[in-house]
């Protein structure tokens, strides 16, 4: 869902991840090495270990309907389970990290999948169940559970193991694939099948990627895709979208021979309602035409999309763009993945295929960080993405270069702790100038590293929460790297500063002084405010912004208005004044040389009456001008009027 913030920056050639191959890279944007105090982590929760609260959770909690965060660990206990593989739990924990509590998964070993929110309040998870009949005890059954009310129910058992991150439509299917391996197709294949467990808990094939495979001489070219390995349903688009990974050595580029001789490491691709409702009738057969390919990936160019090692990508929906997570693996590492390359954030426009762009290089194969920084500005881009709610992307990596080994030869690998970054949406319509900055570097010893990605919480005073889980450390024990890190994870929240109410010019009126039932005029303008209300010497509901609004001084003196506006995002209310000074109307001087009354009451008559009392409107100091006007034209000769 990944991640995320991406402001303009200074562009530059991004490095290939492997030294072998001299491809002309898209441009990346520099990193903003700010690291704001507003997002360092809030450690909730640290795991106990087996026996004691569970361990190494592989993914973020998920605030449910009841204000608590819900995820599972890898580790719980292993009485009823192969000490190979141990036995996970569910848990249950407090926004505040207080009341924590945690149920075993029963026959359920290990769950590998982001929780999924349901209708009903509760979470979808899959992962590892029991030894299959008659099987050894390293052997495990997929599963696919439900956690409601803090305990793990066993759901009906697919026929393969689910990994990856699965996606919920409206009509409550859950789509999911297994995300191994594409490489295989055949008749036992399983991985290359988009699945969905239907409403009623039954299973469909949605799509074979296996359908669209060729052969080139003895290779195998994946069209469409193969493994999924992560799926967005978008309620607007009434649609689902897929990420897949490909393990095949088909060549799908042959201009590309040198990023791994030109191989496919997976693919986008969407799937409208009726494509999805074909497929699942022709039990996984849909026309090629059907399935929309939005972009296929080419290793070093773009990273690779991967669910190897149970590794979590992440794809989150972004208005009409796509953005997501990748991994960067050396061409001969099979399947195993490389932490020696860093990974990449993408970004895609729905409708414009062409649209696709490598938002951020994590690393190159011949630097420690691209933004020439001593510390890297992380690597192995790891779990879900989260688009808060101020616009922005914000997402882990596992680990970061602050910590490198030393190898006598060849590239170092980072072992820090990992970091917390946001992709900052740009504003123009291609989204050209989306930027990247590192927002906090882990202290493994404090507050955990090997981080699994972020979930969103609730927007309170302004402020959202993010959640976040680290699969390692956070005992307190001064530790750097990951690799001798004690400890078992700890839970973690984040704070989210958000946009809230503020005057961007003030209440002001048209006039500081004015006489008594004169009109005035009122301006003001306000950014992030839902709506305003007067008080005062006015009163009611009123624009969050107006200019020259039309008011009358009431009442003589000090007449004080009052402009109050609520803030978005369960911010504050801000509140402007001004005051205007209301004097007393002055009346004309009308007597005729006695009281005022009297001269008032004589004014008609006596309005022509050069002798009248000298208080009288035409005076003689008035009516001199006009005799000496009367005589000038007396004055003037007959001839000159001709």
């Amino acid at each position: 869902m990944a991640m995320n913030s991406i402001q303009p920056a200074l562009r530059r050639v991004a490095r290939v991840a492997v030294p072998a191959l001299a491809l002309a890279l898209p441009l990346a944007h520099a990193v903003a090495q700010t690291l704001p105090a507003a997002f360092k982590p809030t450690v909730l929760h640290k795991f106990g270990g087996i026996n004691n609260g569970g361990a190494k959770p592989a993914v973020p909690p998920v605030l449910a309907a009841d204000g608590r965060l819900y995820g599972h660990t890898f580790l719980g206990a292993t009485a009823v389970a192969p000490a190979f593989w141990g036995q996970g739990t569910v848990y249950g924990l407090d926004t505040t990290g207080a009341n924590h509590r945690f149920e075993l998964l029963g026959s359920i070993y290990q769950g590998s999948t982001p929780l999924v929110p349901t209708a009903d309040g509760g979470f979808f998870v899959a992962g590892n169940g029991a030894v299959p009949p008659g099987g050894v005890p390293w052997e495990t059954a997929g599963a696919v559970f439900s956690i409601k009310g803090g305990k793990a129910v066993a759901l009906p058992a697919p026929s393969f193991k689910p990994l990856g991150t699965m996606a919920l439509d409206t009509a409550g299917n859950l789509y999911m694939g297994s995300g191994e391996s594409a490489s295989a197709c055949g008749a036992t294949t399983t991985a290359n099948i988009l699945w969905r467990m239907n409403a009623d808990q039954s299973y469909s094939k949605v799509l074979n990627f296996c359908d669209y495979e060729e052969q080139q001489g003895n290779k195998q070219l994946h069209l469409k895709g193969g493994a999924p390995v992560a799926s967005v349903w978008s309620s607007k688009d009434q649609a689902l979208y897929v990420l897949t990974g490909v393990s095949a050595n088909g060549v799908v580029d042959s201009t590309l021979t040198t990023d791994y001789q030109g191989r496919s490491v997976g693919t986008l691709v969407k799937l409208s309602t009726a494509a999805i409702e074909e497929g699942v009738a022709g039990k996984g057969t849909l026309d090629s035409s059907k399935v929309e390919l939005l972009h296929t990936f080419m290793r070093a160019r773009d990273g690779e999309p991967t669910a190897k090692g149970a590794r979590v990508v992440g794809m989150v929906e972004v208005g009409e763009w796509l953005y997501g997570t990748t991994q960067f693996n050396a061409p001969t590492a099979g399947n195993a993945m490389d932490n020696r390359y860093g990974g990449t954030i993408w970004r895609v426009k729905k409708s414009d295929p062409k649209s696709f762009a490598v938002v951020h290089y994590f690393r190159g194969a011949d630097t420690v960080a691209l933004d020439g920084t001593a510390q890297a500005d992380g690597n192995a881009p790891s779990g879900p993405l989260v688009l808060a709610a101020d616009g922005n992307i914000y997402g882990t990596t596992a680990t970061d270069g602050s910590t490198m080994n030393a190898p006598k030869t060849g590239l170092g690998t980072p072992y820090g702790a990992g970091t917390l970054y946001r992709i900052k949406i740009g504003a123009t319509a291609d989204h050209a100038d989306d930027s990247y900055e590192v927002l906090h570097r882990f202290d493994m010893g404090s507050e955990g590293g090997s981080l699994t990605g972020l979930s969103a919480g609730a927007v309170v005073g302004g402020v959202q929460k993010l959640y976040g889980a680290a699969n390692a450390g956070g005992n307190g024990q001064p530790v750097t790297t990951t690799t001798s890190a004690p400890g078992n994870g700890t839970i973690f929240s984040i704070d989210v500063p958000l946009p809230i109410a503020a005057f961007s010019q003030p209440l002001t009126a048209s006039v500081a002084t004015a006489a008594v039932g004169s009109t005035i005029e009122l301006s003001w303008v306000t950014s992030q405010a839902n709506s305003c209300s007067a008080s005062g010497a006015w009163s009611g509901a009123q624009q969050t912004s107006a200019s020259k609004v039309p008011v009358v001084l009431a009442a003589e003196g000090e007449n004080s208005y009052t402009l109050t506006c609520s803030s978005q995002n369960d911010g504050q209310p801000v509140t402007s004044k001004v005051s205007v000074q209301a004097t007393a109307v002055t009346k004309p001087d009308t007597g005729t040389g006695g009281t005022g009354s009297t001269g008032n009451n004589n004014s008609g008559n006596n309005s022509g009456n050069s002798n009248g009392g000298g208080g009288g409107p035409l005076s003689a100091l008035l009516l001199a001008p006009l005799a000496v006007l009367a005589w000038t034209r007396r004055r003037v000769s007959p001839s000159s009027q001709h």
